[in-house]
């Protein structure tokens, strides 16, 4: 499984793509406050996909991906224990 570090770094260096330094918890909206677009939420699916977390059997829905918290919620969601 992804480590929450791992996806806060990630969503930190998406925000300074952005000039957003500001800081965040892990439960700040991501993307219903405006920090982030659905661009960069397609950045974090790919960057999960490609650490073995895998979507395909699930619906999208870009609010999963709100916060740090919401976003290692589907995580362990699509997790191969959380499955079974």
């Amino acid at each position: 499984m992804l480590d929450r570090n791992a996806v806060r770094g990630l969503v930190r260096t998406l925000l300074r793509r952005r000039d957003d330094t500001r800081p965040f918890t892990d439960s700040d909206s991501l993307v219903l406050s405006g920090r982030l677009d659905s661009i960069e939420i397609l950045q974090i699916v790919m960057f999960l996909e490609d650490r073995g977390t895998a979507f395909d059997d699930q619906a999208f829905d870009q609010e999963d991906f709100d916060s740090i918290n919401r976003i290692m919620t589907r995580i362990e969601l699509q997790s191969p224990a959380a499955r079974t």
